[in-house]
C-alpha cells in the first residue's frame, strides 16, 4: 500500500500532505474510531470517512 492509497477501501485518498493546512481533510470531523484504523502510512479516503462517520457517531451504538 502506498500513502495515496486508502487504508479502508484501497482507493486513492486524495490526500495532499505537503500541504496538509489546505488538505480536504482538515475541514472534516473524522471520529477517533475511524482514526484508530489508519495504518499510520496513508490517509483515510473521503469517501471512507462519509461512509463509515455515522455508524461511530450514532447515538444507538
Amino acid at each position: 500500500m502506498n500513502e495515496q492509497q486508502c487504508p479502508i477501501c484501497y482507493g486513492t485518498n486524495a490526500c495532499n500532505v505537503e500541504d496538509a493546512k489546505n488538505c480536504w481533510c482538515m475541514k472534516v470531523k473524522i471520529p477517533k474510531q475511524l482514526l484508530d484504523k489508519m495504518d499510520g502510512k496513508s490517509c483515510i479516503c473521503q469517501k471512507c470517512i462519509e461512509k463509515y462517520s455515522h455508524v461511530y457517531t450514532s447515538p444507538f451504538r
